[in-house]
């Protein structure tokens, strides 16, 4: 079989046909090598978005993205979680994922964090760990030792994808949405064995999912909530795709089933209009008073974890073990005690 060029792919695209997964591996592939123009690669990104993506070609991209990242020097030989989201909500929430990953690794799951600076939320990953005083500039080496020594690790997504740096300017040029956004959560170069991820659109599970079994996840959940939330929301039913090691299948989780109370439903305990407000909202719950709603949400998500993870038996129980682990400051204890941080 013959091996197209650049400017052949990039020719089905524009023509309106989908690519094969190797085609489209191919082509990020040439991008990351810095191969490709930038007119060519906005065009590229350009009929992408026109067209729609498909699963192959998503599943195509993740493999080029992973394959060009600074690899781990060794394979983890034990269970390992991420909870990185796409974002893009545009809602204004506290960082659960972040929340959900420390509550997580507070408990003895081991944890790597994928993540970025924020793009459209008031407060990204990378803001508020280090906010906290975490060194988002450490080696690749040391995160292997920190993952090894405390069982979480943020992994900053410029120090790993170094080659992202030949499409950063067309993608800022471009200013809309790409392909980009929905990969990224997938790139996770420790390759987890449990993935949890946030989507922007309801429409993104399946597919998601489905990418996730193919790239040899053990078990991940995609979820998007109907209140239009990129994680497990406590105010309305969430939808969400999960694969369990052999199919996909799709679900939903209604809050009913946690017997909230009225100060867990408090919306201000979870929303803000400013980054400083979000950044309160994050340390209220880590350092909490009582139970609101950012600390029923931040357990929710992590919970549904426990459960991906197989350590509960249903959601409800992950929520209780999660509530309680926030509450009784087990959470705020490993943030200073274990990863040193304020």
């Amino acid at each position: 079989m013959t091996v197209p060029t650049v400017k052949e792919i990039l020719g089905q695209v524009v023509s309106g046909h989908h690519l094969v997964d190797t085609h489209a591996e191919l082509f990020l592939s040439e991008v990351m090598d810095g191969k490709v123009s930038e007119p060519v690669l906005a065009s590229f990104l350009t009929a992408l978005k026109m067209k729609g993506e498909t699963t192959d070609e998503l599943y195509g991209f993740v493999r080029a993205m992973r394959g060009h990242a600074i690899q781990p020097s060794k394979k983890f030989d034990f269970d390992f979680l991420d909870t990185c989201g796409t974002g893009g909500d545009g809602k204004g929430t506290l960082n659960v994922s972040t929340l959900s990953a420390l509550t997580l690794a507070s408990l003895g799951f081991k944890v790597a964090k994928h993540g970025n600076r924020s793009v459209s939320s008031l407060s990204g990953s990378s803001d508020i760990l280090s906010g906290l005083g975490y060194k988002l500039d450490q080696s690749t080496a040391d995160s292997e030792k920190e993952f090894l020594r405390t069982g979480f690790v943020f992994l900053f997504a410029p120090a790993w994808h170094p080659a992202m740096k030949y499409a950063g300017p067309v993608r800022a040029a471009l200013g809309f949405r790409t392909f980009f956004n929905l990969i990224g959560p997938l790139s996770n170069p420790f390759a987890p064995s449990h993935q949890m991820v946030g989507v922007y659109d309801k429409s993104l599970c399946l597919p998601m999912a489905e990418i996730l079994g193919r790239l040899g996840s053990k078990r991940a959940i995609v979820c998007h909530s109907q209140d239009g939330l990129d994680e497990f929301s406590i105010f309305e039913e969430t939808d969400y795709a999960y694969f369990d090691g052999k199919e996909t299948k799709e679900f939903s989780f209604h809050p009913r089933e946690l017997g909230l109370t009225a100060k867990e439903l408090d919306r201000n305990t979870v929303f803000s209009s400013s980054k400083e407000g979000a950044e309160a909202l994050f340390r209220a719950v880590l350092d909490p008073k009582e139970s609101t709603g950012g600390t029923a949400m931040v357990a929710l998500n992590a919970g549904i974890a426990m459960y991906l993870l197989g350590a509960v038996s249903d959601i409800k129980t992950g929520y209780e073990t999660a509530k309680a682990s926030i509450l009784e400051k087990k959470v705020l204890r490993f943030v200073r005690e274990t990863l040193n941080l304020t």
